[in-house]
């Protein structure tokens, strides 16, 4: 699945629909709950479903069918092993 990434503009859009959030460095993940278990991905493909094993075992409760899309930001936590801290990503080749 292609995940939808963020795109420069010279002006933010305006409306009733609009609402806009900070942003904090992190990683891009999109987590899948199926039928057969619990599966995250990178935003380039990358299976991190073992570096984010304590998110996949809350994942399990969820419906199956269920896709959430979004940054891993871990606050006052140890970073997973092969996870980096900070603004620097995951290496995802």
């Amino acid at each position: 699945m292609d995940v939808a990434l963020a795109r420069p503009v010279t002006q933010l859009p305006t409306g009733p629909s609009w609402a806009y959030e900070i942003k904090v460095d992190g990683h891009r993940t999109v987590l899948w709950q199926t039928e057969d278990g619990v599966r995250l991905q990178s935003r380039t493909g990358r299976d991190v479903t073992a570096l984010w094993m304590d998110l996949a075992v809350a994942a399990m409760r969820l419906s199956p069918g269920v896709i959430l899309d979004g940054v891993m930001c871990p606050v006052g936590v140890s970073q997973p092993q092969g996870v980096s801290s900070g603004a620097a990503p995951i290496d995802e080749t």
